[in-house]
């Protein structure tokens, strides 16, 4: 499989939503802002030279309508997005490893502010997997979906094991 230069999330939002449909650039813009919902606001100064970049990589035209830039994604942008998955994947793995490195090269200090900040969402249903439980919708075949559900419930029930021991270690120490 070819590899691509790499893609920023930006361009990669850009990219699917065009794969649905042409679109004018502030309409993306709005969708990013929308779907994100005040966690992530990206500006107009950032939309179009992303969008310029992609058409650069002949991933995307543009076709002017009423005066209006309209971006559509090639057949070598549909080609990209069917090989993002080993990209994606990379992706995945180099979050979680940078994440776990993080924690462990930071101070105590350090580790003891972050934590203070994140209890302000403790309580919020922060879905880490829900993005990738979103691919098992309807149009996956039972087979794969039930495959990858019960990966997902093996890998739960690790980390949920791993939780329970370190509460119940905390627990007795403080018996």
């Amino acid at each position: 499989m070819p590899m691509h230069p790499k893609m920023s999330p930006l361009q990669m939002l850009l990219l699917i939503q065009l794969e649905a449909s042409p679109k004018y650039g502030y309409e993306m813009l709005k969708s990013i802002k929308d779907a994100f919902d005040g966690v992530w606001e990206p500006r107009t100064g950032t939309i179009y030279p992303a969008l310029k970049s992609l058409e650069r990589r002949a991933l995307v035209v543009t076709q002017v309508h009423d005066g209006v830039g309209f971006y559509h994604i090639t057949s070598s942008g549909r080609q990209f997005l069917l090989e993002i998955g080993t990209q994606q994947i990379n992706n995945m793995k180099f979050s979680s490893r940078f994440l776990l490195t993080l924690t462990k090269w930071m101070s105590p200090e350090l580790k003891k502010n972050i934590l203070t900040n994140m209890s302000a969402i403790a309580g919020e249903d922060v879905n880490f997997i829900g993005g990738i439980i979103n691919f098992l919708d309807d149009t996956v075949d039972k087979k794969t979906k039930l495959y990858f559900l019960k990966i997902f419930r093996s890998n739960l029930t690790i980390r949920l094991s791993e939780i329970d021991k370190m509460i119940g270690v905390m627990e007795t120490e403080t018996s």
